[in-house]
């Protein structure tokens, strides 16, 4: 799909990549020992473009880090600047937010020119290669032009002396601050940024992803554009059916349609839908495990006893006002009564006393650490099974019903989601009933089946939006 901001599309013909391919790409073997053959989505939107600003919002797995890698090198190749007289070589960083996500990008490129020591083999592109720091992740070609890897949780280290380039993988999760730190470097030497992420964050790489839609004189060196996992023609399609099922709706359509979809706070849907069955006694040969979450000063402790085949709550307990010796025995009785196999917990904090009196009780305990990582994999289970109707609760919960309405999710600067209840409201039961879903469903055996056929998406006129290359 040609991007339809006609103001821009003008300096390119995108019926002719009419850039120039450097040569220096046969010799990426890194990519197979043909070299670097760019999908149709790269060519177009990242190595024709001629802005300084390319901001490209990606489905999961399109084909952006080999395009990183290729680009990067194109950076280095480019003839040096000189500036009052003095002879300013390429310096290209690459940055992502923390040391791990960086050294996923850093790691193709090494192998790229240094190759594995192990081998014996160097890569073609190492007769470039004049010095390799493998402490400061640093080469340096015998023409003078460097690359380094840079993290964005040393945000000190991202400051530098005329930056010709920094091509910021995973940038959503890249803070504002760390922003702050490299794009003066840029605009010393009039360098280029190219930003990938998931659009799924409210920090600069939105706001940029917004200006490379813009048709104002400003923004006319902003291009940006989205692309859907489909891109690479190396996924099958089934693949991304599979995904559909697994992830909430809005989750599904960053990740895999890369489109921003705005969830405007409220977090689970479908709900009533899901209120539909019955308290039930226990059966033998049913398996049950329990969901609990404990009480913190003036809120509820909450368990939940699920069917595990069904997906089923048919038992449940909620109180407050019980001191932890009391409220051992309470949720033994009822843990021994439906012969659980497990309760799934948070045990730390005050979890970690409650924990070991109901060992003593007799009480088999799976610990689960809440921290903002793990409570957003919790809540986006459970939307997705209740979403898909494929858990089922009481009819008559009205507090767990009212909790899952008023629910809410907060997009942070760095892109992840803090997920609560409004001001003065509980979520113990969304806790509880979220503990009790996840291991339920990991203690379910794994089975897809999807007819579905994919359904490409971007309808409005200034979006950029590819829907999959032949």
């Amino acid at each position: 799909m040609i991007p339809s901001n006609t103001a821009k599309n003008q300096r390119i013909n995108y019926y002719m990549i009419n850039y120039v391919r450097p040569d220096i790409w046969d010799l990426l073997t890194v990519f197979g020992n043909g070299g670097y053959k760019p999908f149709l989505w790269q060519a177009e939107h990242i190595h024709a473009r001629p802005e300084n600003r390319i901001i490209a919002a990606c489905g999961r797995r399109a084909g952006k880090s080999t395009a990183i890698v290729a680009e990067a090198w194109r950076e280095l190749a480019r003839p040096p600047s000189i500036v009052a007289g003095a002879t300013h070589q390429p310096l290209v960083y690459i940055v992502a937010p923390n040391y791990e996500l960086t050294m996923r990008v850093w790691e193709p490129f090494v192998k790229s020119c240094i190759g594995d020591p192990t081998s014996g083999n160097a890569p073609p592109l190492n007769e470039m290669v004049s010095y390799y720091n493998k402490e400061r992740r640093l080469i340096e070609l015998k023409t003078g032009a460097r690359i380094q890897a840079k993290s964005a949780d040393n945000e000190v280290s991202l400051q530098g002396d005329r930056v010709t380039a920094a091509i910021v993988d995973e940038a959503h999760d890249v803070p504002d601050t760390a922003r702050n730190e490299f794009m003066p470097a840029l605009t010393d030497s009039n360098g280029r940024l190219i930003a990938i992420g998931v659009p799924q964050s409210n920090n600069w790489f939105r706001s940029y992803w917004e200006r490379g839609q813009s048709s104002l004189e400003e923004d006319k060196d902003y291009y940006s554009f989205s692309v859907p996992t489909t891109a690479n023609p190396a996924i099958d399609p089934s693949v991304v059916e599979e995904a559909r099922l697994e992830y909430p709706e809005i989750e599904f359509r960053q990740r895999f349609l890369a489109e921003w979809a705005e969830s405007e706070g409220k977090v689970f849907k479908n709900i009533d839908s899901c209120f539909d069955s019955k308290l039930q006694p226990w059966e033998k040969g049913k398996h049950y495990l329990m969901g609990l979450d404990v009480a913190k000063q003036h809120d509820y402790t909450v368990a939940y006893i699920i069917d595990i085949k069904n997906m089923s709550i048919v038992a449940s307990d909620r109180f407050n006002g019980l001191s932890y010796t009391a409220l051992g025995p309470r949720i033994a009785s009822l843990y021994q009564k439906y012969h659980c196999q497990t309760i799934h917990m948070d045990a730390t904090g005050v979890g970690e006393a409650v924990k070991d009196i109901l060992i003593d009780e007799g009480c088999h305990i799976t610990p689960f650490k809440f921290t903002l990582q793990s409570k957003a994999q919790l809540v986006s289970t459970l939307v997705a099974e209740v979403e898909h109707e494929r858990v089922h609760f009481p009819y008559d919960d009205e507090q767990l019903k009212r909790e899952l309405k008023l629910f809410e999710g907060k997009v942070l600067a760095g892109g992840n989601i803090q997920y609560s209840a409004p001001p003065g409201y509980f979520d113990d039961c969304v806790m509880a009933a979220g503990l009790t879903v996840l291991l339920a469903k990991q203690r379910q055996p794994r089975k897809i089946v999807s007819n579905k056929k994919y359904v490409t998406f971007g309808t409005k006129p200034k979006r950029r939006f590819l829907t999959g290359v032949a």
